[in-house]
């Protein structure tokens, strides 16, 4: 075997090594869709470049500003109980209406100390009651700590107003107590900084 003849320098052919160091190249870019970066840092195509932070259980939570299932849940549930509510406190009411007219000869048909106007003060109160649900309904969206406390002490009543009227009452007593959780559950959206 032989080897070939050393040459003049600079024509070294084992100083051509395949394996050595080449000079940095700039960078290409990968295969697909561009990588644009955005105003807000995020790249034009493709995933965010950071995750959002993690929930409850290490699950990756809601983006921040969204509502998160549990208060919708809330919310829905008083729009729930508070139509089927104002609908059977109207409905009673206008029953006692007709049932006092019927009553209408009789003195005192009508006073605070009869069963009619006893019922007829109570079910003005489960009217005020659900239409109170519904407004804190619409302000739970975008409510702060006081509508959390006011929807506790409304589904607090919720469920006091339907012990009278067990077993249909169980599910007002139901809706109150699946309220009073989810909401005690869910204080950090509450308590979110708003801009």
């Amino acid at each position: 075997m032989s080897y070939p003849p050393p040459g003049p320098p600079g024509n070294d052919p084992y100083a051509q090594n395949p394996y050595a160091q080449q000079p940095p190249q700039p960078p290409t870019a990968p295969y697909g869709y561009p990588q644009q970066p955005q105003p807000g840092g995020q790249p034009a195509y493709g995933y965010p470049q950071a995750a959002p932070p993690p929930g409850p259980g290490g699950f990756p939570g809601p983006p921040p500003g969204m509502m998160p299932s549990k208060i919708n849940g809330v919310r829905v549930m008083m729009f729930i109980a508070g139509g089927l509510q104002t609908l059977v406190s109207i409905t009673v009411m206008i029953g006692l209406g007709v049932a006092a007219g019927s009553l209408h000869g009789m003195p005192g048909y009508a006073s605070a100390h009869t069963p009619i106007g006893v019922l007829y003060i109570f079910f003005g109160v489960c009217l005020v009651h659900a239409v109170l649900g519904i407004v804190l309904g619409v302000f739970v969206s975008k409510g702060g700590s006081s509508t959390r406390t006011g929807g506790i002490v409304w589904a607090s009543f919720l469920t006091l107003f339907g012990l009278p009227f067990v077993p249909l009452g169980l599910v007002w007593m139901a809706l109150g107590i699946t309220c009073i959780v989810l909401l005690a559950q869910e204080g950090a959206w509450f308590n979110r900084p708003r801009y």
